[in-house]
């Protein structure tokens, strides 16, 4: 992989996506696109980081087997 330039628009991509949120070294973890940690932290410092992305995302509606849905909502 490192002599072609299979991946190089998607390493571009994860470059510019860094630059945007102002992201200047390593290790940095993003989170539910849009918590961050940066630096080498402890476990329980990460743990609390994925525990609140967690908690912060928006839930899936469980709907009735068999039920059709679009973009007006669900039948």
């Amino acid at each position: 992989m490192l002599d072609s330039d299979r991946y190089a628009a998607e390493v571009r991509n994860d470059e510019a996506a860094a630059r945007e949120l102002g992201i200047n070294g390593v290790p940095f973890f993003v989170m539910a696109e849009r918590l961050g940690v940066s630096g080498a932290q402890p476990a329980d410092v990460l743990l609390g980081a994925l525990e609140r992305a967690w908690s912060e995302l928006p839930r899936l509606e469980t709907v009735a087997e068999g039920a059709v849905c679009g973009p007006d909502g669900c039948d």
